[in-house]
């Protein structure tokens, strides 16, 4: 009754004309197809097989196939690797496969991945994406180099012995996939061997990561069997060879983060195209680097340089952007003159004396048109240091600040100790003069008193900007009050104020 009541106030139509025809059964296969591979995975466009005949097999053609396998599948996307083999199996011969995706939910041994690898060998013409989120099955303890390994010796006795982990690590065999143009593994816990023979004659991107050891060599790889090769990124890797030496025409993009080498090996690099490099924590301060490119513009080194070992051959001395932890890398700042981007990584010391030296070296920075500042921490450091390089640059048109926490440790030294790491008469603004300042951007602000103190600092040179915007940090929301009290401090000096919500303008 309550329902009927409910809907005594509805006016009723009248019934429609009845099913009209399927309209989308009647499209070309290759155009469902195209829908299909939007689909979030190919476990659901498999699904769409029941609708009628006419769909049985259409899902087998899609350009695209994206897996997400688990052991046990308990969201409508996944797959369980049973079913992705038998997906691959399925597939139609006659198709072209653009790209391929698989995401790996949970231990899986390498010879459960290799049939994959394989298939992508010889189907593939596009993008190889792979990513190992469980690792491999456990492995025997490690103790140094070698292993705790217990052999069966009879039916009670078991014999320790020790073998190299080597020998005991499973091995996941990367095949030639000559038509793929572009390659990312991610997460594969166990050795990654690289083929010695065989073209990737199309790739262009080759992208590893978080890989327990490569096996093989990466430099042959990349001088012999990728000719187009122009983008090479390993990250969080391990080489089990003692040297990577690469000679390539066309590499043009090269990162090299994390990666595990030998303290006696070499990084060599000749690629007279590239004109992007990071090399960030490879190897030992031993480890010897020489890279030889004419186009450098853009160079990321958060490494400990020194110009006996390390070398930057036919590069230019004005290069468009420069990243770089300062305090370990004077001599890399005079390896250029002009820079038109100097983001600085700053990590302050706790010695007065290494701090004296660490603003004395400022002076060797080469010039530059934006600033950035990272990795400041206490108000004793900051405002001086801001300060001396504000003097020191002062054609800037840009300057972007990111602020970081507090270093405990940094401010409970200077406590006890009195900080004298820069002289109070160094804190003076009166001397200095912004007149091409056009922007500001602070960014990680929260709003605490010495984030204030900053700007004030800031208001106090001789400055008119166009504009100061200030990202908080995440979490973080200022209040209107706040953020009016800004707006006060800058509006005398700069025409806009941009916070994630608000703009103020005059």
């Amino acid at each position: 009754m309550a329902a009927e009541a409910g809907d005594a106030g509805l006016r009723r139509l009248p019934p429609g004309p009845g099913p009209g025809p399927d309209r989308i059964s009647a499209l070309p296969d290759e155009l469902i197809q195209a829908i299909l591979a939007w689909l979030p995975s190919t476990a659901a466009a498999a699904r769409t097989s029941a609708v009628s005949r006419r769909w049985r097999h259409v899902w087998t053609g899609v350009p695209a196939l994206s897996f997400h396998v688990e052991q046990k599948p308990l969201r409508e996307y996944s797959s369980t690797d049973a079913a992705l083999d038998a997906a691959l199996d399925a597939y139609s011969d006659s198709a072209a496969l653009s790209r391929l995706t698989i995401d790996v939910d949970g231990p899986s041994p390498a010879p459960r991945i290799a049939p994959w690898l394989r298939f992508a060998s010889l189907r593939l013409a596009g993008e190889l994406r792979l990513t190992l989120k469980g690792g491999a099955p456990k492995q025997p303890v490690m103790m140094g180099p070698l292993v705790h390994h217990p052999i069966a010796m009879g039916p009670f006795v078991h014999q320790p012995v020790l073998l190299a982990i080597g020998d005991l690590m499973q091995q996941l065999e990367l095949p030639a996939c000559e038509r793929a143009t572009r390659i990312d593994l991610a997460g594969i816990n166990f050795a990654l061997r690289l083929p010695p023979a065989g073209a990737f004659a199309a790739l262009r991107i080759l992208r590893i990561s978080v890989t327990d050891l490569v096996r093989g060599d990466v430099g042959h790889l990349v001088s012999m069997q990728c000719p187009r090769l122009r983008d090479l990124e390993l990250c969080g890797v391990t080489l089990e060879a003692a040297n990577l030496s690469i000679s390539s025409a066309s590499l043009e993009r090269l990162v090299l983060r994390r990666v595990s080498i030998k303290n006696e090996g070499r990084i060599d690099v000749a690629a007279p195209s590239m004109y992007y490099l990071a090399l960030d924590n490879c190897g030992g301060r031993s480890v010897a680097v020489t890279i030889a490119t004419a186009m450098l513009a853009e160079l990321i080194w958060n490494h400990a340089y020194d110009p006996r070992l390390h070398k930057l051959e036919e590069a230019d001395r004005q290069i468009y952007r420069l990243v770089a932890t300062y305090g370990s890398n004077a001599a890399l700042f005079r390896r250029f003159d002009a820079v038109d981007e100097l983001c600085l990584r700053l990590s302050m010391l706790s010695k007065p004396a290494e701090c004296k030296k660490f603003v004395r070296e400022m002076d060797k920075l080469p010039k530059t048109k934006v600033l950035e500042v990272k990795g400041l921490s206490t108000k004793q450091h900051f405002e001086p240091v801001m300060l001396h390089l504000l003097r020191k640059h002062n054609r800037l048109v840009k300057i972007k600040v990111d602020l970081f926490p507090a270093n405990l440790k940094e401010i409970n030294y200077c406590l006890r100790h009195g900080c004298t790491c820069v002289p109070p008469v160094s804190w003076t603004t009166d001397d200095v003069v912004l007149d091409s300042l056009e922007e500001v951007e602070i960014s990680s602000f929260t709003g605490a008193v010495e984030e204030v103190e900053l700007l004030k600092l800031l208001f106090g040179c001789n400055i008119k900007i166009r504009r100061l915007a200030i990202h908080t940090a995440s979490g973080v929301s200022l209040s209107q009050e706040m953020q009016k009290r800004i707006w006060g401090l800058a509006r005398p000096h700069c025409i806009s104020l941009e916070f994630e919500t608000t703009q103020f303008s005059r």
